[in-house]
């Protein structure tokens, strides 16, 4: 089985997070698929930037101090990404990229507001994307998730669980997720769960069982993606989510 290797943030390990040249650079490498971070402008505007979940401060990302909700877009247009000359990309950007290059998006939300669903889906059908487009966020948030399949059933959605004791098809079945990504920054807790349970693996084949894709993210290291895709621990994962993917995918070789 191949396992697919999805860019978290379009590769920040490759290129400026979040941007047009990530997103490039991960299909140069690549990529099975790439992931960005979605949030409003003043003018309501949805722009690609990382922040905090319903946190509005940009300076991590651009070196701007100046809140988003502060900003225009016409003012945003004028930042970089920090450390690069990367401009701020918006939703558009990326989603006439995945359009011309037919690779699929995950679109995380950064905020829970009431306008921001409607405006992302409003943009997907423009594109006619929506085959190609996920809605991702964590478990915690999952109204999200349940609020985008209401308002788009033909939408996919993603969700990521960071507690390895939860019923991981209990749920799944509760929101009607498609995919069910294992961790995020700490897959290792799975792993360490699973060596005294031995859980992980069982609970996994009940979501395959199911249809349910599941997946591990993000992975960083050879022990990572060792664990990921071993049938005997994780039970074997079909999709790693990757800031590096010629790196993930030496280790995957190397296995």
């Amino acid at each position: 089985m191949k396992i697919q290797l999805f860019a978290h943030r379009g590769g920040m390990g490759r290129a400026p997070e979040n941007t047009l040249a990530s997103f490039k650079q991960a299909l140069a490498d690549g990529a099975d698929g790439y992931e960005f971070d979605v949030c409003l402008t003043q003018d309501k505007q949805p722009v690609l930037i990382h922040v905090d979940f319903n946190r509005d401060s940009i300076q991590e990302a651009t070196g701007c101090s100046i809140p988003l909700s502060e900003l225009t877009w016409q003012e945003v247009q004028q930042l970089t990404m920090l450390t690069s000359d990367e401009p701020v990309a918006h939703l558009d950007d990326a989603l006439r990229f995945t359009r011309e290059n037919q690779m699929p998006c995950f679109i995380e939300p950064k905020s829970d507001t009431p306008e921001i669903l409607p405006i992302i889906l409003e943009r997907i059908r423009h594109f006619e994307v929506v085959h190609l487009t996920s809605i991702l966020t964590f478990y915690l948030h999952k109204q999200l998730l349940i609020d985008a399949k209401r308002l788009e059933p033909k939408l996919q959605t993603s969700a990521i669980l960071i507690n390895p004791f939860a019923n991981f098809l209990k749920a799944a079945a509760a929101i009607d997720a498609n995919r069910m990504i294992l961790g995020w920054s700490r897959v290792n807790h799975f792993g360490l769960y699973n060596a005294f349970t031995g859980a992980i693996k069982r609970k996994v084949e009940k979501l395959r069982a199911n249809g349910i894709v599941v997946e591990a993210g993000f992975i960083r290291t050879p022990k990572d993606v060792a664990w990921a895709v071993s049938s005997q621990k994780s039970g074997g994962v079909d999709s790693l989510w990757v800031d590096d993917v010629p790196y993930i995918r030496r280790c995957l070789q190397n296995i």
